[in-house]
């Protein structure tokens, strides 16, 4: 498995560090470049109804720091009352399909449309039709805690994260205001399963959707 261009789309800061930092880092240290896109801007007045704009700058610029990858965070339109709008809709594919076009990518990762989570359906729906004159791989992301009800997700591709594990788990922490101990643990053992599959202590899986050469 080798790709010398990568792009990871997440609905929100955390979302790629859930899903799929373990094998972006291992890609990286291998020689990849790798480009990250969010797609809900946490930068809006009100981007949470739990955490404040303060906070959430401040957890996603640590992470950008520790992976080394500035995020490319999409502009929305915002509500009356400060919340950003992230719709599949004309707008946001032409933003994607100008990313996508803009580099010759050969691995694109984003959600799986069964999670439950709404901006995370959109989110692959968007990345879906952006994709449409796309040339490469295209590969779904299991982002536990959201996809631990996707009845959808049939994993068909893992990748070996031994050597990444700890950094992922010291990713994800960036974003303490949200990640309890419990969800740490949880999701390095969702990882140790997967390690299963490889003879591996820990693995992040994925569903190759499709490929084109």
């Amino acid at each position: 498995m080798s790709f010398k261009r990568i792009l990871a789309v997440g609905a929100h800061p955390d979302d790629v560090e859930l899903g799929c930092s373990g094998t972006l880092l291992r890609m990286m240290q291998e020689g990849a470049d790798v480009d990250i896109v969010v797609c809900r801007d946490d930068n809006a007045p009100k981007p949470s109804v739990w955490r404040d704009r303060e906070t959430m700058q401040k957890e996603y610029q640590k992470a950008e720091k520790l992976i080394g990858v500035r995020f490319n965070i999409l502009k929305n339109p915002i509500t009356e009352d400060g919340r950003p709008v992230f719709e599949h809709n004309s707008t946001f594919v032409k933003m994607l399909d100008d990313i996508v076009q803009s580099t010759k990518y050969d691995l694109v990762i984003t959600h799986s449309p069964g999670d439950h989570h709404q901006d995370h359906q959109n989110t692959f729906s968007v990345v879906n039709s952006a994709l449409r004159r796309y040339q490469g791989e295209f590969w779904l992301m299991e982002g536990g805690p959201y996809s631990n009800k996707n009845q959808q997700f049939k994993p068909n591709v893992f990748v070996d994260i031994s050597k990444q594990i700890d950094k992922k788990i010291e990713l994800i922490s960036c974003y303490d205001s949200y990640f309890s101990d419990i969800l740490l643990h949880n999701i390095k053992g969702l990882a140790a399963y997967r390690g299963q599959m490889l003879n591996a202590k820990y693995a992040e899986a994925f569903e190759c959707k499709w490929r084109t050469i």
